[in-house]
């Protein structure tokens, strides 16, 4: 049985049976456990989300790679760089789409200004999420993410984009 059979999980129904399982084979779920009293105990199952901004309205759920027809590998085969791959290429289109601020300053991030790059950070400690960041505001990362739980963001669904070619 696995650990997920049982647990509550918000994001039921914003990420995959296939999807919730492959982040638990990367030991990359996050559980809070609440005891209520002896007979009431309740986890709540937390998948890694993306954060489009600091703004608490732009956490997504993270996309299924297979849902969305990437081609170069199917989920069940990816490594954990492969999946970052697969979010850079997701994330360059959300960042086209004009839906990308930085996580630190919050401008919004453009893919053809050569002179302001960004980068995708992939963070697992307490919280963990994949961000969006000019290579320049990197040193004040440690400092907006301070304090953040998974368990008091809220993800939406992800948006769809195409993204099977580069």
């Amino acid at each position: 049985m696995s650990d997920l059979e049982g647990s509550e999980s918000i994001e039921s129904a914003l990420v995959d049976g296939d999807l919730l399982r492959w982040f638990e084979q990367q030991h990359l779920l996050r559980t809070l456990v609440i005891a209520e009293d002896e007979e009431h105990i309740t986890e709540v199952v937390r998948a890694p989300m993306l954060l489009l901004s600091a703004r608490e309205d732009d956490v997504r759920a993270a996309p299924n790679p297979d849902a969305l027809g990437y081609p170069e590998k199917r989920l069940g085969e990816m490594t954990l760089n492969d999946f970052h791959v697969f979010l850079l290429r997701w994330a360059t289109r959300a960042v086209d789409a004009g839906l990308v601020r930085c996580f630190v300053c919050n401008e919004v991030l453009r893919n053809n200004d050569l002179d302001v790059p960004w980068d995708g950070i992939f963070v697992s400690e307490d919280l963990v999420a994949w961000l969006f960041i000019h290579f320049d505001c990197k040193r004040g990362l440690s400092r907006e993410l301070k304090g953040r739980s998974p368990f008091e963001l809220h993800p939406r669904p992800p948006e769809v984009f195409d993204v099977s070619h580069d």
